[in-house]
C-alpha cells in the first residue's frame, strides 16, 4: 500500500531567507527613530539623591534649561553603596558629609568638585491631629504612652537616623527609648509611619515634616544636640558628562536657592 509523503514544515534556507529578510529589513526601518536611544540616555545627567530632595529638588529640575535630568532618589546610605558598587551617576547630593567622604576616600568623588549645598533641621512630629508644639524634646516623648513607638532612619547608617542617635544620646533618652525605636532605610519611610498612625512619632528633618501634610512638628530638636545637617553635592570622579558640572553649579544659584528656602532647607553657614 502506497503512502503519501506528508508536507515537510520546515522551510527550505533560500525560503526561509526570501521570507524572512524583508521582515527583518522592515524591522530595522521601524526602529531607525528609535537609534537614538542610547545616545539619548548618554546624555542625560544621572544624579543619586537623599530622599528628603525629593520635592524641593523635583522643583529646581523643572526650571533647569540645559541636559535632561534623571533622579534616583533613596537614602544616602543605600545610594552610596550602589555607587560604589559601580551604579552609574555624575551627581551625588547626600544628606550628609559622612558618605561623600567614604566615596572620596576610595577616589569616586573628587572634593575639588564638592560643595556643601543645604542645611536643615531635626524635628519631632506626629500624626497632625495628636501634637501640640513644645520645646522640651525630653519632656515631649516623656508623655507619650509606654508602649508608643518612635519611628526615624537606621541609627548607624541613615543620616536622619544618625542624627536621631546623637540628639536622643545628648538627651539621656537612647537607652530608654531604644526598644520602641522603629529603624527605617529612609527618612521618608519614617514619616509615612507618623503620617499614617503607625508609629506615635517620627524623628525626621523638618523639610519633610513641612511636605507632609499628615503630619506636624511637635519639637523643633535643638542644633547643639547632633551634627551639623549638611546636604553636600559632589560630582562623580568618572563622569564624563559636559552639563554636570553646569548643573552642580546651577543648583547654588539663586534661583535654584529660592526653590530651597522655600522647602525649608537652610544655607549652610
Amino acid at each position: 500500500m502506497s503512502t503519501r509523503s506528508q508536507p515537510s514544515s520546515r522551510l527550505h534556507p533560500r525560503a526561509f531567507s526570501s521570507r524572512l529578510l524583508p521582515a527583518l529589513a522592515a524591522l530595522f526601518l521601524s526602529l531607525a527613530p528609535f537609534g537614538g536611544v542610547s545616545q539619548a540616555r548618554a546624555d542625560t545627567i544621572l544624579i543619586f539623591a537623599a530622599a528628603s530632595l525629593r520635592e524641593a529638588l523635583d522643583e529646581v529640575a523643572a526650571v533647569w534649561t540645559g541636559a535632561p535630568l534623571s533622579v534616583s532618589y533613596a537614602g544616602s546610605s543605600a545610594l552610596a553603596r550602589q555607587i560604589e558598587a559601580g551604579a552609574p551617576a555624575d551627581l551625588f547630593l547626600s544628606a550628609n558629609m559622612a558618605w561623600i567622604a567614604h566615596l572620596a576616600e576610595r577616589g569616586i568623588t573628587d572634593p575639588e568638585r564638592t560643595t556643601a549645598l543645604l542645611a536643615n533641621r531635626l524635628v519631632l512630629a506626629g500624626p497632625a491631629d495628636a501634637v501640640h508644639p513644645v520645646e522640651d524634646l525630653a519632656a515631649a516623648l516623656a508623655a507619650l504612652p509606654g508602649d508608643a513607638r518612635i519611628a526615624t532612619g537606621f541609627l548607624e547608617a541613615v543620616p536622619a537616623g544618625i542624627y536621631a542617635r546623637q540628639a536622643l544620646e545628648a538627651s539621656d533618652l537612647l537607652e530608654d527609648l531604644m526598644p520602641r525605636i522603629v529603624q527605617t532605610e529612609n527618612v521618608r519611610i519614617a514619616l509615612a509611619l507618623a503620617a499614617r498612625g503607625e508609629v506615635a512619632r517620627a524623628i525626621v528633618y523638618r523639610t519633610d515634616a513641612l511636605a507632609e501634610p499628615g503630619v506636624a512638628i511637635e519639637v523643633l530638636i535643638p542644633k547643639t544636640l547632633h551634627d551639623p545637617i549638611r546636604y553636600p553635592a559632589a560630582l562623580m570622579t568618572a563622569s564624563t558628562h559636559p552639563e554636570a558640572a553646569a548643573f552642580l553649579a546651577f543648583l547654588t544659584s539663586p534661583q535654584a536657592m529660592a526653590i530651597f528656602r522655600s522647602h525649608g532647607f537652610e544655607v549652610p553657614e
